[in-house]
């Protein structure tokens, strides 16, 4: 298991991101991928074809983020939990074995 932190622009974007990426009750995740990416803003889309905006700090934030979504949504990764504190959003993953 692997933990990855991203800086978010405050708290309510943190707890957002956590929120959006947390493992469901059938052990699912509702990610199914990222819309857009505009400066250091992410556009993250929802398997219910709804979209989601989360500002984080920094570009750097942004390119992490969305690398990660992307092995999700391609199912190299699997997310095991995802919390935050303060302005951090926490998400502990697991990568797939090939």
């Amino acid at each position: 298991m692997k933990s990855l932190k991203f800086a978010c622009d405050d708290r309510y974007e943190a707890e957002k991101l956590a929120g959006l990426v947390s493992v469901q009750k059938d052990g699912t995740v509702y990610v199914d991928g990222v819309t857009a990416v505009i400066g250091n803003e992410i556009v993250i889309k929802l398997k219910d074809k709804s979209s989601h905006a989360v500002v984080l700090k920094d570009r750097e934030n942004v390119t992490k983020l969305e690398a990660l979504l992307c092995d999700i949504a391609k199912g190299k990764t699997t997310i095991v939990s995802s919390d935050f504190e303060g302005a951090v959003a926490e998400i502990k993953i697991k990568e797939e074995q090939d």
